[in-house]
């Protein structure tokens, strides 16, 4: 788990370095961002789901998780709207931020360094069903609360046929329940193209944080990754204990993704939504750094 969370603070770290040193511009990102998501990461979904062990516990882990990381975000705006008595902007924000992880360009490497490669192809499949399917959900029903759209069936199913990665999610199922197999020489070029997503998605993340945005909205701020980080696998680990299933390590993958902070692409609904920006930006920045305490933390609970 530390030499993962040293090579994933290495890329962000010299992603942030290109952008300080105005080594990368917006051209750059831009085609940056476009090989990362048309390319290099649909590939790695697409190398992991078909070599992936699909079962009934794996998928009933992922709904219940899922269950606990929605469960967390409703209660998260309850408590901001009701308690602490923020506005309405502001507790839709603060309720997104917490039930949605960064769960592919954070999460995947991590598990992978914690568990091993079974277990990252599992954290992709988590990914889709958790994060990516209820994203693609939630965005149309932000952009309406903001003011910028209607929440329609076909907004989401637009949304979800339009995107590279959830194609690649089906495009694998898809091979993977045809009666032949592929050739492994077939997935060269596919492994060594899907190799490429993790070091540039966290360069591109690094390039993407603002450290003045941590400053800004802090009270706010630590209550989102207080909620997101450690309430909701709190209800993951509750469910575990209660339940008294084994603590496998389908399980901790799962954990660990609960655990991890906000996604980056909900700060992007957030502001095209008109919301709370600034709490948004705030919380991915500083979430990635408090992520080294935590999960690390999450590990080593899981293992008692």
């Amino acid at each position: 788990m530390l030499l993962a969370l040293y090579g994933v603070f290495s890329f962000i770290g010299l992603g942030y370095l290109a952008k300080f040193l105005r080594m990368v511009g917006n051209k750059q990102s831009g085609i940056l961002l476009g090989f990362l998501l048309n390319f290099a990461l649909p590939a790695q979904i697409f190398n992991g789901i078909y070599h992936i062990e699909l079962d009934f516990k794996l998928i009933l882990i992922l709904l219940t998780t899922l269950s606990c990381s929605l469960v967390g975000g409703t209660a998260m705006y309850f408590f901001a709207k009701r308690i602490l008595k923020r506005e309405s902007n502001t507790a839709v924000s603060m309720a997104f931020l917490s039930a949605l992880g960064n769960t592919l360009f954070l999460g995947v490497p991590l598990v992978y360094g914690a568990l091993g490669q079974e277990y990252s192809n599992k954290a992709i499949l988590y990914d889709q069903i958790c994060t990516a399917i209820p994203l693609a959900i939630f965005t149309p029903l932000i952009m309406s609360i903001g003011g910028k759209g209607i929440f329609t069936i076909r907004s989401v199913t637009m949304r979800l046929s339009s995107n590279p990665l959830f194609l690649a999610l089906l495009i694998g199922l898809a091979f993977k329940f045809m009666p032949f197999s592929i050739n492994d020489w077939i997935f060269v070029p596919i492994k060594q193209l899907g190799a490429c997503a993790t070091p540039v998605a966290l360069f591109a993340i690094g390039v993407q944080i603002s450290i003045g945005d941590i400053k800004t909205e802090w009270k706010n701020t630590f209550i989102v990754l207080f909620w997101g980080m450690i309430v909701v696998p709190t209800l993951v680990f509750m469910v575990i204990i209660i339940t008294k299933v084994e603590f496998t390590d389908t399980w901790r993958m799962a954990l660990l993704e609960s655990a991890m902070p906000p996604l980056i692409s909900s700060a992007a609904v957030i502001m095209r939504a008109g919301l709370n920006n600034k709490i948004a930006v705030s919380s991915i920045a500083f979430g990635i750094f408090i992520s080294a305490i935590t999960i690390p933390t999450w590990l080593w609970l899981s293992y008692l």
